[in-house]
């Protein structure tokens, strides 16, 4: 697949309304966004401005996505979110949250998808 017929899939399925959408090119779509770094990191830096998210403040785009991921739609953590695996707290701190009702977490020191030391990216 080339780049400009992944972007235009892109468009079609990166979308929330997907009802009446002919999926016969989902399958190419999806496997491309999995196996192609390069078509990946387009699709989430696409996705993260177009939320207004500032990406290149982090370590690395997934970690940027899974940040943006854990805010709701006023900016502020998720906490009731259980699809929420990363957090990051106003002063800087990382965490994995824990599911369980209250409100605990795991610290993280380092980037679980490219390993870079989070207290250096402060």
């Amino acid at each position: 697949m080339d780049f400009e017929r992944f972007k235009d899939l892109h468009t079609k399925y990166s979308g929330s309304e997907w009802n009446g959408l002919d999926m016969s090119d989902f399958n190419e779509y999806s496997e491309a966004i999995q196996e192609n770094e390069e078509f990946h990191d387009w699709a989430l830096k696409t996705d993260l401005a177009k939320a207004g998210f500032n990406y290149s403040d982090y370590c690395c785009i997934t970690m940027a996505n899974q940040i943006c991921l854990s805010y709701d739609e006023n900016g502020e953590i998720d906490i009731d979110n259980h699809d929420v695996v990363m957090n990051k707290w106003s002063d800087g701190t990382f965490g994995i949250p824990i599911h369980d009702g209250g409100s605990s977490v795991i610290k993280v020191n380092f980037c679980p998808w490219c390993g870079s030391n989070l207290k250096t990216n402060e």
